[in-house]
């Protein structure tokens, strides 16, 4: 039984049950949607793999829907498909400038929408497996630093682009050269998973966490404010305070960096947050004097 969700966009209610008919029989879940502004708030709370969209619709428009759609997903992450009468190399060219994976045509034959489906959907099943093999630290399950450089360098991009705003949390755990000294390397790795779970624990889904390498951490958190940020921090160190390892508690400090702070590149937005980090680390050790 295939278990991809596909989310259809259309405001003809015939469209609809025609793809909704074709698509259920050969195994997908499938949602729809009479309007753009009814599947951007569906896709606020619903993970979907694949949206077919339809570009004529009133209030939003198709290349609308596809453009806030982008600000959220990832080309890798979600495709969309444009199922649509309008062929001509404008409507295309403008869809593909907005985001769209491909495009079909109403008028195809049901085998040909349904290739294109079926091509996409193992397209981005492939791309996630390979990057989850590439691009997480084999010891935590956390994203490795690779993940976090191309995140972070996407993130950026998308908030040129489109505007959209997040946060970006940088931290150094207290303590793990002492635990790998005192009582070894194995104590030190049982520290290090048990801070990623407990803090998996509470991020929401589309907030990424990653090893930066060592004991060192970083947070993605999309659509959040730095007031948002420094909640998210603070939770996170509760979280990591109730950890125990052969009976030392586990903290951490922080530093914050956020999308709105006008910075120019990727590199001085992370040494803001990394220089936070560590000033807030020295007033740490300053305190326990």
């Amino acid at each position: 039984m295939v278990e991809e969700k596909i989310l259809v966009v259309d405001d003809s209610a015939e469209v609809q049950q025609q793809v909704n008919e074709m698509l259920s029989q050969v195994g997908y879940s499938v949602v729809t949607c009479s309007s753009g502004k009814e599947a951007l708030d569906f896709l606020d709370t619903e993970r979907v793999d694949l949206v077919l969209l339809d570009i004529n619709m009133p209030d939003l428009n198709g290349y609308e829907v596809c453009l806030r759609i982008r600000q959220k997903f990832a080309l890798d992450d979600l495709p969309v498909v444009f199922l649509t009468n309008r062929e001509d190399y404008d409507s295309i060219t403008k869809g593909f400038h907005a985001g769209a994976s491909d495009f079909v045509s109403k008028t195809a034959v049901p085998d040909i929408l349904l290739a294109r489906v079926n091509v996409h959907i193992r397209l981005a099943r492939t791309l996630r497996y390979l990057r989850d093999i590439s691009l997480t630290d084999d010891l935590t399950g956390a994203y490795n630093r690779r993940h976090a450089m191309y995140s972070l360098r996407e993130w950026f991009a998308r908030s040129a682009r489109y505007g959209t705003q997040f946060a970006l949390i940088y931290f150094d755990l207290n303590g793990l050269k002492q635990i790998n000294d005192s009582y070894g390397h194995q104590a030190g790795d049982l520290l290090l998973r048990a801070v990623v779970s407990a803090v998996k624990k509470l991020l929401r889904e589309s907030d990424l966490l990653f090893r930066m390498g060592g004991d060192e951490f970083m947070v993605i958190c999309p659509d959040t404010d730095k007031r948002g940020a420094f909640i998210c921090a603070e939770r996170m160190l509760e979280a990591v305070k109730a950890v125990t390892i052969i009976e030392r508690t586990v903290s951490f400090a922080y530093g914050i960096a956020h999308s709105s702070e006008g910075y120019k590149d990727t590199d001085e937005m992370l040494h803001s947050a990394d220089a936070s980090m560590y000033m807030n680390k020295q007033k740490m050790r300053d305190a326990r004097r």
